[in-house]
């Protein structure tokens, strides 16, 4: 049976891991399976991850956490990290990003944290915007090796995961490695 678009919601399980072979088994294998390579950036491994099990037990989606060291105008905080949202091709279309995006922000929200935080490739904001995201307007600076800063080329965008959590103003600096 395809259950590609089972009227059931997805069930997002917790993964002990995730792993290479694990990203093959979603986008197939490639060197540049995000479509970031173009940016130069080196990445960080998220900590958590979730994902989707289609019925023959594939692993068809992910997503992944990790706390972030943040200053933004002159203040330190920490945000979760929003990362890894990748779906099968033959499954796109079922609502499973909406749904592993989701229980990702309700994980972080029990973790204490204020924000998410994710970068994106510009035609994918609008589908974050839609879970809540906004855009952070100012410039971003990350961490990349040997100490070098590098203004981040993709779109940064936020959610607020507390009641009355905003965004502080002022440039955002990225004190890790982008996730």
């Amino acid at each position: 049976m395809d259950d590609r678009f089972s009227p059931e919601p997805p069930t997002v399980v917790r993964l002990p891991q995730y792993t290479r072979a694990d990203q093959n088994e979603i986008l197939g294998p490639g060197d540049d399976p995000y479509g970031v390579a173009y940016t130069g950036l080196a990445w960080l491994p998220k900590d958590i991850h979730f994902g989707v099990r289609a019925a023959d037990g594939r692993l068809v989606a992910h997503t992944g956490l990790l706390p972030l060291p943040l200053t933004v105008g002159g203040t330190d905080l920490t945000a979760v990290g929003v990362g890894g949202v990748a779906v099968a091709p033959d499954r796109r279309g079922a609502g499973l990003a909406q749904a592993l995006v989701r229980a990702a922000l309700g994980h972080a929200r029990t973790l204490g944290h204020r924000h998410a935080l994710l970068f994106c490739r510009p035609p994918l904001a609008t589908f974050y915007r839609g879970l809540g995201f906004r855009e952070v307007a100012e410039e971003v600076t990350v961490e990349q090796p040997e100490g070098r800063l590098a203004v981040m080329p993709l779109r940064t965008m936020w959610a607020p995961l507390a009641e009355g959590a905003g965004w502080p103003e002022g440039p955002v600096r990225l004190r890790s490695l982008p996730m």
